[in-house]
């Protein structure tokens, strides 16, 4: 973004260290970081498989449907296993009995992991998880890429529906029709069935197998989509200061937040941040993009203490800018030799 600004300024003016001086201007500006274009996207961080069989379970919505439902979307995360239910509403009282169904057949997991929408982010589906000792994981806001497994499921699932309504099948009968054919279907990444998996056939061979073909897959993906994205390490900490990527309301909207935050928290790639007012926000490390330290009081409120970070000022800033008297010069003011000694001003009168 400084090569433009270097271009117009080298053609009114030009002086030592001036393309320094314009992108130091161009960083300290907040606005221009505010439209500035997003970094680079971190490395995907690859994920652990479960010890064994229904440890681990992702929890989504397919919905609304033309007919007001929703699915209620149940992957296993160690055989990608999925399990489907109709209901008439995201209300946790309409939920929790769906889960129980579930629950009923395969056992309770040990970790649930969710995005952050109702009703997962209740109290009372929290209370409900307790009650049974599951450890409810919410993913990163604003980052599908977190909830991948049930997220993947949902493009054939949809696929699979929207090609029954154009069709014109029963969509609930097409639902049961997919689901048979996709359990059945070996999964890409394990190299193994789905039921096999879950129900603990062959339980030494083919787990050893499918743990292994995971391992693999996911390297494969990690490299080809590290190199694809052109990723790179955010150095993003504890205490840097930084703009939040937001939503585009209209086509004025800048690609960032102008509001200065300070990073509170990070981990792996979550990245929690707090604003002045006391404004917090969570994001992927991608949603956000460091900048130099403002010119303004930033403070970091606890529930005891505070600590106020104060802003940098630059060398100018600390200039006096009271009125200095005016400096004569002291230059010694002589005629070139050619001209001689001069002529006295009385002669020429």
């Amino acid at each position: 973004m400084a090569q433009p600004f270097e271009a117009l300024i080298r053609e009114k003016i030009w002086f030592q260290n001036i393309d320094a001086m314009v992108k130091t201007t161009l960083d300290r500006c907040l606005t221009c970081q505010a439209l500035g274009r997003p970094g680079p996207p971190a490395p995907i961080t690859r994920t652990t498989m479960p010890n064994g069989p229904w440890q681990t379970v992702h929890v989504d919505f397919y919905g609304p449907l033309p007919t007001g439902e929703y699915l209620l979307v149940v992957v296993h995360r160690y055989s990608r296993f999925p399990e489907v239910e109709i209901v008439h509403s995201t209300r946790a009282s309409t939920v929790i009995p769906k889960l129980d169904k579930i629950f009923a057949v395969h056992g309770i997991p040990t970790l649930l992991k969710s995005d952050n929408g109702p009703p997962f982010n209740g109290e009372e589906y929290q209370r409900y998880l307790t009650a049974l000792g599951i450890k409810a994981i919410l993913s990163t806001p604003k980052r599908p890429q977190g909830h991948a497994e049930v997220e993947r499921f949902m493009q054939p699932l949809g696929k699979s529906l929207k090609a029954a309504k154009l069709d014109g099948r029963p969509w609930k009968q097409e639902l049961s029709r997919f689901l048979l054919h996709y359990r059945t279907t070996p999964h890409c990444t394990t190299d193994q069935g789905k039921l096999p998996i879950l129900q603990k056939r062959n339980l030494v061979n083919r787990h050893n197998e499918a743990r292994e073909k995971e391992g693999e897959r996911q390297q494969y993906n990690k490299r080809y989509a590290d190199e694809k994205r052109n990723v790179r390490e955010s150095a993003i900490k504890v205490g840097d200061y930084v703009l939040w990527k937001q939503e585009r309301r209209d086509k004025l909207t800048p690609n960032f937040n102008e509001t200065p935050h300070i990073v509170i928290s990070r981990n792996n790639n979550t990245v929690t941040a707090r604003s002045q007012t006391g404004h917090t926000i969570t994001r992927n490390v991608s949603h956000f993009k460091p900048i130099p330290k403002p010119k303004i009081d930033v403070q970091v409120d606890d529930d005891d203490d505070s600590e106020t970070y104060d802003a940098e000022r630059t060398e100018r800033d600390r200039v006096d800018t009271s009125n200095p008297e005016p400096r004569r010069s002291t230059r010694n003011v002589r005629q070139p030799e050619r001209y001689g000694e001069g002529i006295p001003s009385s002669v020429i009168r």
